[in-house]
Order: structure tokens, then sequence, then C-alpha cells
């Protein structure tokens, strides 16, 4: 809520005062004059007097959320209500803040004619009589009794816009976003917009030292409208210039200026820039990044750039940790250099260690991997990674033992999207159902991302596509080669609320000033997860390459690879065929805290699409405590469909969304 007001209060009203200031009335308001006395200060209201009054504060609602809430926070009456004590002569000055704030208010969003009445102890604030009878109430048995103060609010017909007017020589573009239209609601902030936007497109057009001066607003009472007139000033059209970058220090300059890959001579664009900005900065070295332009133009007549870099720490050490009642605990620790060799290599040391077993002490699980990540190989946004990694697990699926490396070449064709292919081998000895074999195979890994949403760790709204085609040509032992596809997607739809319908003009500006504080308050995730092997049959895979469902990053309540087909002894045998889904409502409570109920389905089948069993199905709730790093999250889950000897409840805690 202190973020809703902030920004309709210091945008709304603040940010339209001098609107409101600069335009001409053709004929006089009927509103009331306000108190204009000589006197003691609203600090120190009865002068040599200290004592105070206590007051009640009603202020009539008009029907709209929005517009109620914007003048209830402008009030300095209830603002100042308990936390600033006042006497006589201060309430009255008060009141007569709060008529000017009201107005204003009123104004800002085209209601121009309104009547305010403020009612102090039934007396309107300005009556000359209304001093006495409070202070002689101060100074009385009833001095503690509560003040009434009502505020009545009419406010009248909403005005709209009259005339409008761009002049000066500005281009088609620009012109094209000048948006302001006779007949719409006279609302400052529409007002300002059309200016803003008009200098935007002057800007993205090349103009760098375009102006567009605050506009002449003409109000007609009789008429009830607002004429406008704008005077753009464009300027002239300017190229970059050489760009200066200061504060490097490991990071090569070299390296800078090609991920910039701004060039001296091209048109100016804001955009242009912020986006050069972004892509330096998802290099991941730097701290911060600046860039900003001369204030004139060269001697050549381009603009000159300064970056201005601050590099992050080049060493970063993280750790992380998990438990769920079905794998137990887990403990990660990952060691990174961001920039290995000056042009923004990162390699990176990792080692987890967790237990998955059902057995009340467990078997040990480790893994450790070395990677290094080259940026920029032969063209922008062309990264290479090596890995190498270790792994020993003892599940109740299987064994494994393996060593496994691959090189992955994946290219950033935008902010959302990025593609991949690689090749991968792997070296493994496995056991299942105590029939032990030796794996060998080649992989040839090709992945699409994409990513549409806000927040990694967080998402409110957009949505999610990662989709991976692992043909394996060669296996050598009891395997044949086969292809993997996995495809998993995921949408978040904010359910946040929305402002009211009367303000014509208010609803949506409003609406559109409070998003940002009100978003996330409840998103709507879903997410569906399919997979498939082919070219050969389950059993002819090896069993780490086949798929399981149950778990914390499965269905939630089932233990871990617990769902699907079974092996003679009972153990999960794993399938070719996967079908995952989750349905998840998010509620913030307050800053910080959060609640989650959730619903997730799932199933294996050794045998295609068509040979799936009954869907598995796992209800619960959970808690989210939210951190500058991601919320940490607490799950309990419990299966509908109970298998004997499984627990009813499972517990999940980790660090981040479920998904």
């Amino acid at each position: 809520m202190t973020q809703i007001r902030s920004l309709l209060l210091g945008t709304l009203v603040s940010a339209s005062a001098w609107l409101m200031l600069s335009i001409t009335d053709c004929h006089a308001s009927s509103r009331t004059a306000s108190l204009a006395s000589a006197g003691p200060s609203a600090e120190n209201p009865l002068g040599t007097r200290s004592e105070t009054l206590a007051y009640t504060l009603t202020i009539e609602a008009l029907g709209d959320a929005v517009l109620d809430r914007t003048i209830s926070d402008s009030s300095m009456l209830k603002r100042l209500r308990e936390e600033a004590p006042v006497g006589a002569f201060g309430l009255i000055a008060r009141a007569d803040m709060d008529l000017d704030r009201i107005d204003l208010v009123l104004r800002s969003v085209g209601y121009y004619d309104a009547l305010i009445e403020i009612r102090i102890a039934g007396l309107d604030h300005t009556d000359s009589a209304l001093l006495p009878r409070l202070e002689q109430r101060v100074l009385g048995a009833d001095s503690r009794v509560p003040v009434q103060v009502q505020v009545q609010i009419d406010p009248g017909p909403l005005y709209r816009l009259g005339e409008v007017q761009l002049d000066g020589p500005v281009p088609p573009t620009a012109r094209a976003a000048f948006e302001l239209r006779p007949g719409g609601p006279a609302s400052a902030l529409e007002v300002l917009a059309a200016g803003a936007a008009v200098l935007e497109a002057l800007r993205e057009d090349g103009f760098a030292f375009a102006r567009v001066p605050p506009p002449e607003a003409i109000v007609d009472h009789r008429t009830r409208t607002l004429a406008v007139s704008y005077r753009a000033e464009p300027g002239e059209r300017l190229p970059l210039g050489e760009i200066e970058i200061v504060g490097l220090d490991r990071l090569r300059e070299g390296y800078v200026r090609r991920r910039l890959g701004l060039n001296a001579g091209e048109p100016f664009s804001p955009s242009r820039l912020e986006a050069a900005r972004r892509t330096l900065m998802r290099s991941g070295v730097l701290a911060s990044a600046r860039l900003t332009t001369g204030i004139t133009p060269d001697a050549s007549g381009r603009l000159a750039l300064r970056l201005e870099v601050v590099e992050r720490t080049r060493r970063v050490l993280r750790l992380a940790g998990a438990y769920s009642s079905d794998e137990g605990a887990s403990l990660s620790a990952a060691w990174s250099h961001r920039n290995l060799f000056g042009g923004a290599e990162r390699l990176t040391l990792a080692a987890e260690v967790n237990q998955r077993s059902a057995g009340p002490i467990g078997d040990i699980n480790d893994s450790a991997s070395v990677a290094l990540r080259i940026p920029d190989l032969w063209r922008h946004d062309l990264d290479l990674q090596l890995k190498l990694g270790a792994v020993s697990e003892r599940l109740a699926a299987y064994d494994r033992d393996a060593l496994t490396a691959s090189a992955l070449l994946e290219q950033r064709i935008s902010s959302r999207l990025r593609l991949g292919a690689g090749l991968g081998v792997e070296r493994a000895r496995l056991l299942q159902e105590s029939t032990a074999e030796h794996v060998e195979l080649l992989s040839l890994p090709m992945i699409l991302d994409w990513d549409a949403s806000d927040d990694p760790l967080d998402p409110r709204r957009g949505w999610r596509l990662a989709a991976q085609l692992t043909p394996t040509p060669m296996v050598q032992g009891n395997g044949d080669p086969f292809v993997k596809i996995r495809l998993v997607t995921a949408a978040y739809l904010d359910l946040s609320g929305r402002a009211g319908s009367r303000g014509d003009a208010l609803a949506t500006e409003a609406q559109a000033l409070s998003r940002p504080a009100l978003l996330g308050r409840r998103v709507l995730a879903a997410r569906l997860s399919i997979g498939h092997l082919f070219g050969a049959p389950s059993s002819a895979i090896p069993p780490d390459w086949r798929f399981y469902a149950g778990g914390g990053g499965s269905v939630r309540g089932y233990p871990f690879q617990s769902i699907g087909p079974r092996t003679a002894n009972g153990s999960p045998a794993g399938g070719d065929t996967l079908l995952e889904g989750t349905l998840e409502l998010r509620q913030r409570i307050g800053e910080r805290w959060g609640l989650a109920s959730f619903m997730d389905v799932g199933d294996v089948s050794a045998d295609g699409f068509s040979h799936f069993g009954a869907l598995a199905i796992g209800v619960g709730l959970g808690a989210r405590f939210h951190t500058p790093v991601g919320p940490l999250r607490v799950d309990l889950a419990t299966p509908l469909t109970l298998a004997e000897d499984d627990p009813p409840v499972q517990l999940y805690i980790g660090i981040g969304q479920a998904f």
C-alpha cells in the first residue's frame, strides 16, 4: 500500500501540479474561498497555548475505489491525524490545505468544477464562528471528545479535451506519436504523456537535443473543455561519435567494444543505446554500466559517448541446500571465476552431495563438475560451454557411476530466445535389478529456450518454453541407438486486483501507475511437461536415460521416482513416455510472506502415449518467504492415491518457486 500511495500521489498529483498551475481559467470556478487569516503556525496552532484536539475524519466516498483511495491518501487531515497532534487553528489550516489538495486531485483527472465542503464540529471550515468554538472546546470539559471532521465532495461533470495542437517542425514519425485527441478526458497525465511521447519519438529519430516544453493549457468552464497546445523544438539529427570507456580493470577494452556493438556514425537512438548497455551487462562481469552522451555535438558534429563501468568481484562462492522428506537433504557448492582471461570467460567448479534413498540412513550420492564458458566465440552472443563431470548415484531405480563430457554451442537470438547444439559423451556403470552393465554412448543435444517471464526465480507474468532433442546415435553396451525429446512449458497469469470503473480518466491512469506495486500479489502458474523416447524399446535404453516421475520437481506428494512402471522386484523401471502437469495459485501476504496451493498430476508409460494408466495426483499447500535472491519455499503435499508403505505427507524445502 505504501508503494501505491507513493505512485498515485507522487505521479498523479505532484507531477501534474505544474500543469494545473499553468492552466488559464476562462471563467472563474464556483469554489468557496479558503481561509486566509494571519495567525499562529500550524505547528503551534494556538500560539501561547499547547492544548490539542483529537478528531475523527470521514471522507465521502465517490463510488470509485481508486479515486477514493487517491483522495484519502492526499489528505493531510488523515495523514497527520495520529502522528501529529494539532490545536484549533491548526485543524482549520489542515482542512484548508486538504481542500486545495483534493481539488488538485480532481482537476488532475478532469474534474475542474468540483464542490468540496469540509465541516468541523458541524460548521464549514471557513465559518468565522468555528475557531472560537474549537478554542472553547479545548478548554472545556469535553476537550477529550474527538471533533467530527467531514469532507463532502461533488466532483461535478468530467471535462473533455477541446482543441489540441502540436506545432513546430515535427517529422511525420514523431507527429504520429501525438495521440491526444479532442473529446477525450481532460486528464493531466494524458496531456503530459502526449508530450513525452513526442519527445521520445523525436529522440528515437535521431534528434538528440529535442525539446518539447510544457504545453499551454486553457480550461473553459462554459464549454467544459480543456484546450492544449504543444510546440516542439526538434533541433538537428546527430550521429554517434567516439566512445570513451572508463573504469576497466581486468576486462579487456576490445571485448567491451565488441560486446557493446556501437559504431561511430550510426544514428542516435536512446533505445539502441539502452539495448547495447543491457547486452554488455548480460555478460555478467559488470556490476554497473552507465552510458551517457555529450551535452553538445563534438567538433565533427557528432554526439560523443561516455561509458562508465564497475567490474564485479571476479571470484564468487555459492552455497545452496534443499530438503524433502522423500529425497532427503542436499548440499551444493560452486566456485566461479567470472573473468578468467579478461574476456568474460567463466570457470565454474561445482560439487553436490545428496541422499535419495528410501532407507532410514540411505546412500550418499555425490557429483562434481568443472565447466568453462567462453562468450562471443566467433560472433556476438555465440557462447561455447565445455564441461567435465563425474557422478555416483544410489537411487531406488538404479545405481550409476559415470564420467561425462560435453561441448555445447549456445546462440542467443534475442533477449528471450536461446538456441544450442553440441556433443556429449558418457561412460557409465549401471546396476538395475542386480544386473550390471557398462555403457558408453554419444549424444548430440539440441536445445531451444524461450523465456518471456519477468523473473527467473519468482515469475509473476509471461511464459516459458524449453525444448530439447537429443539423438543418441551410438551406444556401446546392451542398449540401442535412440532419440530423446523433452518439452516443458510454463505460463504465469497475474490475477492481482484492478482499478475501479468510475474515473473515465483516473481508472486507466491509476491502474498503470499502481501496477508495479500490485503485480504478483496473486499469480496463477501452470506447467506442462511432455517427454518421449523413440528408436528403441524402453528396456533397451539405459535406465538413466529413461523417464521417471514423482518428487519435488515432478509430482509432489509421491516419493521420488515412484510413479510409473515397476521391475519384477517392485523397483521403479522407468519408461519411454512422460506426462506431467501442475496448477499452482500463489498469493502474497504483506511484503515478504506468501501462500501457495497446488495440484500436480503425472504418469510414465513404458509403451508410448496410449498406454498411460491412471494419472497420479498430488495436492498440497505451501508457504513462501520472499528474499532478494528469490522466495524460500516450504511445501506440504499428499497423494490422492496412496500406495502401500508410502508416507501420507511429503515435505519440500528449497529456494525459488517450484517452477
